[in-house]
């Protein structure tokens, strides 16, 4: 699905993320570094057997929110539930991630520990993010002992949730949206130059 969980979780960097026609980033092994530990095939949400794995829900629990702050609404997507709690993972002291612009408004998952920087994770981006090192930095900091909320496409989370050991899951938060598919980030390049 390209959500980098295999390239993330090999030991030896044997998988990297080759980008498609349209931009799409699939893994490609690199078979003189893959020694066949399988660790890649464990961690893909994609496999048969995933919806069997512990900690899935039989049924997903549903709810509804909105910010109490009328300006929090305006400047936010989805009535800025994310704003409520990625304020509180601040408050705590805790790590949030989400997606911002980098360079030429190319979507990367960037990690922030202020209101000001997690600003940048506002509004929807319309197009495929690319997790870079997201992982294993999510993974380093909830081994440091920090509260984390993370916030991508349901591939991406599912991705994230299976590379992320159980035992480091309890200071998780996971906050997917509802994806109707992303157009390729080669797509998106051609509208900007659309634009300009």
């Amino acid at each position: 699905c390209g959500c980098t969980a295999c390239a993330a979780i090999c030991p030896h960097d044997a998988i990297t993320m080759s980008p498609d026609t349209l931009g799409f980033k699939y893994p490609e092994v690199d078979t003189d570094k893959c020694v066949d530990c399988g660790l890649c095939v464990k961690v893909c949400a994609f496999r048969p057997d995933y919806a069997d794995s512990p900690g899935q829900l039989p049924k997903p629990e549903t709810f509804g929110a909105r910010h109490k702050d009328r300006t929090q609404i305006e400047r936010s997507q989805s009535g800025a539930a994310f704003i409520a709690l990625s304020d509180w993972i601040l408050e705590q002291g805790g790590i949030v991630y989400g997606v911002g612009y980098e360079g030429h408004f190319r979507a990367v998952h960037k990690r922030a520990t202020t209101r000001e920087e997690r600003d940048e994770f506002r509004g929807s981006k319309y197009v495929q993010s690319d997790p870079g090192s997201m992982f294993r930095q999510v993974r380093d900091d909830l081994k440091a002992g920090l509260t984390v909320c993370v916030s991508g496409t349901p591939c991406q989370i599912a991705g994230l949730r299976a590379f992320i050991p159980e035992r480091l899951q309890e200071k998780l938060f996971l906050v997917d949206l509802v994806c109707h598919g992303v157009p390729g980030p080669k797509i998106w390049a051609d509208y900007l130059d659309y634009l300009e």
